[in-house]
């Protein structure tokens, strides 16, 4: 296919996501369509082509599907245009009413594909749209493009069937219900992704059916999958319910589809690597491994428990708060060593001593739906911590990663909608330096450093005692070695391909000149202490594209990036009471004792509340 290069321009790009193709929008003859012309990778490519007919039938006689135009389509796939339409990726946590509406002509759109021998295989929220907020559009499907998505029987089985499209609805869904994009599956981690959908989709405030109706969708089990009847039932007040009856019951469609699936994915590389063989030690070896490892029966495990919880003991009035005491000048006290802090707490015990209980006990509250944010703090397992006060503290370090991430992907749906070079390195500049602190936060966790405001002698027992901080330990490891791998061989490649284009004009030119050691040095990840006026130069400059008021997530996102620029000041418990008036104001709180009060903030506030306490940190930190 010859591509028309006066008809793409980089302005007419839409943000419709497609693993196959480029999707402009093209105007012939006073007549607008969307465009679809194939990426480089799939222009005379034999294979993939035998597909593209199929994808291409035309579905004109559903409004749920994209509607081909086979007149225009000269030198590229002509799709009709919507005079008003929106993505689904740009919809979060609607009504349960239009979730089940958009879940209907879901299940309508998929029927008709399936009944021309199609899977959805490669849609969500990225190529759906929402057409005059009346019904959903699916503009993309079928077997051309790659998988853009590994179903979890793709991770243990190698192999995907017609319930690909269950999961993958399940998938939109959850967007629409959580707000967050579904975790990606690795063989490592199948059962501890999977506990965390579930518990994301049982905080939300949607019905008990729809949240269970979902999750039966995600199970990672093929077989325990919920299927297409037992799905189409819960909709029986549609058009087409009797004829989807009938076609599911005959097994049609798996029949129609095996075969298809086999010959697409044949020269894929979604199979697993082969395993290496295995060697085994010789038996002198084996001894002293199990020797060195300890290994512990039953009845001793259950004495050490129970010495950990004995409850017998008083509480240590010692134990530091959540967050240090309400002093007369919180701002005096910024400087303090270790143990000034714990003696400053221990001279304000007679005002605590009274509400010591009754704190206890909000303590545990936050940290029940601390549980329900594991999503938002992926290095615990989702068993409850067994010491309140300290899992807090480390729970407010962890957040930092967490904002992170927050501000690359709203970094990255930007970047969808306007090429700019600025976000691309604000992007790498942001995950290089989560790394370092990561990196920084995992040597800190090896050696049992006591990086929070907590007496020494209980620390040095928490550590001793909790299985949950030494497998958090290893979850860190594991999480930077793959971030690592990814920033390097995928972020960094992608990155220098912009500088050495780009890197001598405009705004770039200058800003350069300031980050070029941090952007291009890789041979050693230093310390943040070394690279923090680096990346907090890049992410000052990137504040002035969010500056128009039109947009209205400018100000999150705004908000995001003071929040990033501050990220080791931001959720330090000694510097909250300084900063999150505003946040205390939305939560009507006298103070933050819990991340959730942060995120619900985050999740709920207003474009006006997100500006008022971006000038508060503003004021707090640059003023005068």
């Amino acid at each position: 296919m010859s591509l028309n290069k006066e008809l793409i321009k980089s302005q007419n790009l839409t943000r419709i996501q497609s693993k196959a193709f480029q999707i402009y929008l093209i105007n012939i003859q006073d007549k607008t369509y969307f465009g679809y012309f194939p990426k480089q990778e799939y222009q005379n490519n034999n294979h993939l082509n035998e597909f593209i007919a199929g994808d291409m039938q035309p579905q004109n006689d559903i409004k749920y599907l994209r509607k081909y135009n086979k007149t225009a389509s000269q030198g590229f796939f002509a799709f009709e245009t919507y005079k008003d339409y929106i993505l689904l990726s740009e919809l979060k946590q609607l009504q349960e009413q239009v979730i089940l509406k958009i879940f209907q002509d879901l299940l309508i759109a998929l029927f008709t594909i399936h009944q021309k021998g199609l899977l959805g295989r490669c849609f969500n929220v990225n190529n759906i749209l929402l057409v005059e907020n009346q019904h959903s559009v699916m503009m993309e499907y079928g077997f051309y493009p790659d998988l853009e998505y590994q179903v979890p029987e793709m991770i243990y089985n190698q192999i995907y069937n017609e319930k690909i499209d269950i999961f993958l609805l399940g998938r939109v869904l959850y967007y629409l219900m959580v707000g967050n994009e579904l975790p990606k599956f690795q063989m490592s981690n199948l059962s501890e992704i999977s506990s965390d959908i579930n518990l994301s989709i049982a905080q939300t405030n949607y019905s008990e059916g729809l949240k269970k109706l979902v999750i039966s969708m995600l199970s990672i089990d093929v077989n325990k999958r919920i299927d297409y009847l037992q799905l189409l039932s819960k909709f029986k007040n549609n058009q087409f319910y009797s004829l989807q009856e009938q076609f599911y019951k005959q097994n049609t469609l798996k029949n129609i589809t095996s075969k298809l699936i086999d010959k697409r994915e044949k020269n894929t590389s979604c199979k697993l690597e082969e395993s290496q063989p295995f060697e085994i030690q010789q038996t002198t070896i084996i001894k002293k491994i199990f020797e060195e490892q300890q290994i512990i029966s039953s009845q001793p495990l259950i004495q050490e428990k129970n010495n950990y919880d004995d409850s017998s003991e008083p509480i240590n009035q010692n134990i530091s708060s959540l967050y240090p005491p309400e002093f007369e000048s919180p701002v005096k006290y910024t400087q303090l060593n270790q143990n000034q802090i714990i003696s400053k707490v221990s001279e304000t015990q007679t005002q605590i001593k009274t509400t010591f209980y009754t704190e206890e006990t909000k303590i545990k509250s936050s940290l029940l739906e601390n549980d329900l944010l594991l999503s938002v703090l992926p290095f615990l397992n989702s068993d409850r911590p067994q010491d309140y006060l300290i899992w807090n503290q480390i729970y407010f370090y962890l957040y930092r990663f967490s904002l992170m991430t927050k501000l690359i992907d709203e970094l990255q749906q930007y970047l969808q909608k306007a090429n700019n070079n600025l976000i691309s390195i604000a992007i790498y500049g942001t995950k290089k330096a989560q790394l370092i602190l990561k990196k920084e936060y995992q040597f800190a966790l090896e050696q049992c450093q006591n990086l929070y405001y907590i007496p020494e002698n209980e620390w040095q027992k928490f550590t001793q005692c909790s299985e949950e901080y030494k497998k958090m330990v290893g979850k860190m490891k594991l999480d930077i070695d793959v971030n690592q791998k990814m920033l390097l061989q995928k972020d960094y490649l992608q990155l220098k391909k912009i500088l050495d284009q780009h890197k001598n004009e405009g705004v770039l030119k200058e800003l350069y000149k300031f980050i070029e050691k941090y952007l291009e040095d890789n041979n050693e990840l230093n310390s943040f202490e070394d690279i923090k006026r680096s990346y907090r130069y890049i992410l000052t400059n990137t504040l002035s594209l969010f500056e128009s008021q039109e947009d209205k997530n400018n100000p999150y996102i705004r908000l995001l990036i003071l929040m990033c620029i501050l990220i080791n000041r931001i959720c330090d418990v000694q510097h909250i009471p300084q900063h999150f008036n505003t946040i205390c104001q939305f939560q009507k709180i006298d103070s933050i004792s819990s991340i959730v009060q942060i995120e619900q903030f985050l999740k709920r506030g207003t474009s006006k509340e997100f500006i008022q306490q971006f000038e508060e940190l503003k004021q707090t930190y640059f003023s005068g």
